[in-house]
């Protein structure tokens, strides 16, 4: 006699009456996760040159198109819900503490409800010479104060200067 047994009661620790065999889809969530993580997090290292030079990016998304990327670099992209599908867990529940700004681009950052300034402020973001720019790169500390001090391609027009408050 052959006994089915769901896969969530084999996944189950012994001591709760299962076989103690870890879930294989969020195991590989978690050690791609944890990939993601170095990727943003370490400031260097050979193994992260070489996927910015193949790929031109670090947080998973590509400038090369898909039938030239790996599984594994594809998978990174998917897991955390970047590429083409709509934005995943891990940009949702990781966050950054600016510091000096060195490492926060400032329009790409996504900064309030799940979108980036560039997005969210897509007219100012084409007039903006900053575009690609860090958050230390745009601004200064006078008297313990951040002063943001953007450069414009041209002088705005008045409704565009009140996009900006």
């Amino acid at each position: 006699m052959i006994v089915w047994v769901s896969l969530e009661n084999v996944c189950k620790p012994c001591e709760e009456g299962g076989l103690g065999v870890k879930e294989t889809r969020n195991f590989n969530s978690a050690l791609l996760a944890k990939w993601k993580w170095r990727l943003l997090s370490e400031a260097g290292g050979k193994w992260k040159e070489i996927l910015i030079s193949i790929y031109g990016s670090e947080t998973g998304r590509s400038h090369v198109g898909l039938k030239y990327q790996s599984w594994w670099w594809r998978d990174l992209a998917k897991v955390c819900g970047e590429g083409d599908q709509e934005e995943g867990w891990f940009r949702k529940d990781i966050g950054w503490k600016v510091g000096d700004g060195s490492r926060v681009k400032l329009w790409e950052y996504v900064w309030l409800q799940s979108s980036s300034l560039k997005s969210m402020f897509s007219r100012l973001y084409s007039l903006s010479l900053d575009q690609g720019k860090r958050v230390g790169e745009v601004g200064t500390w006078e008297e313990g104060r951040w002063r943001f001090q953007p450069n414009w391609r041209r002088e705005r027009f008045e409704w565009e200067s009140k996009m900006e408050k």
